[in-house]
């Protein structure tokens, strides 16, 4: 179920020359933020006439501008949408990797460094309720069975939705933006690797008990101990795809 934004923060936009530009400004600002989020769909038509005290028209404009520009997208007839501020490069990079499976191993390096990053800041800036979400996920890992994680479609969603909660503590947006590009290829460009992660003996156990310890470090306010399990993690990742591939001959 998609979640409905409602947007706090704007202000009331007088008469002017300009006002889809001042209202597109302001819709960008609160992206930046992180008060509107990727995924998040935007008030109704006639909400955000009201919010910003200006005409039907206008909010159109607005709105046409922040699609050209890409940081909107409309989905059918369904609404307006948050994108992703780095879709735009999503696709070369898949046309990238289909050619060339090599290119898998830089992707994890850069995994390596985003998510190392991330677990660090995330230490020192998770939230109570970014606290509870990431319990509830290890909750759920539980329940699932560590040993079914990689063979089960939950276990791939809820492996994503760790990484995903990650890159918001750390109240970095560009994090979340990163984060949702990388979570997109890995699981776009190459979604055989689960399986073949899945044939290597203990290895659904081993990643489920590495995100625990993650996230017990970020629980604990640790940031160097999230940052060094977190490299830890992804260095297990690429240890065992390149096991799992040179026993495909």
């Amino acid at each position: 179920m998609v979640k409905k934004t409602k947007l706090t923060g704007l202000s009331r936009i007088e008469k002017s020359p300009d006002i889809p530009t001042l209202v597109m400004n302001q819709i960008i600002d609160l992206i930046a933020q992180g008060k509107l989020k990727i995924g998040e769909k935007l008030p109704s038509e006639q909400e955000m006439t009201e919010l910003f005290g200006i005409s039907r028209i206008s909010l159109r404009e607005a709105m046409k501008l922040l699609e050209a520009k890409g940081y909107i997208e409309s989905r059918d007839r369904k609404g307006k949408y948050v994108r992703s501020l780095t879709d735009n490069v999503k696709t070369s990079i898949e046309d990238l990797i289909s050619v060339n499976h090599d290119k898998i191993w830089e992707l994890l390096a850069v995994r390596r460094l985003i998510d190392s990053e991330a677990a660090y800041l995330a230490a020192m800036n998770v939230s109570k309720e970014q606290k509870k979400r990431f319990k509830k996920i290890i909750d759920r890992l539980s329940v699932i069975g560590a040993d079914k994680v990689l063979v089960s479609k939950e276990g791939g969603k809820l492996y994503s939705d760790f990484f995903d909660i990650l890159a918001d503590s750390t109240k970095n947006t560009i994090f979340v933006h990163l984060r949702e590009t990388i979570a997109h290829v890995l699981t776009g460009a190459f979604p055989y690797s689960r399986k073949k992660l899945a044939r290597i003996e203990g290895s659904s156990n081993e990643i489920v008990d590495q995100l625990m310890k993650v996230y017990e470090a970020i629980e604990k306010r640790d940031a160097d101990a999230a940052k060094a399990l977190t490299v830890e993690h992804i260095d297990y990742i690429e240890k065992s795809l390149k096991k799992a591939f040179k026993e495909e001959g």
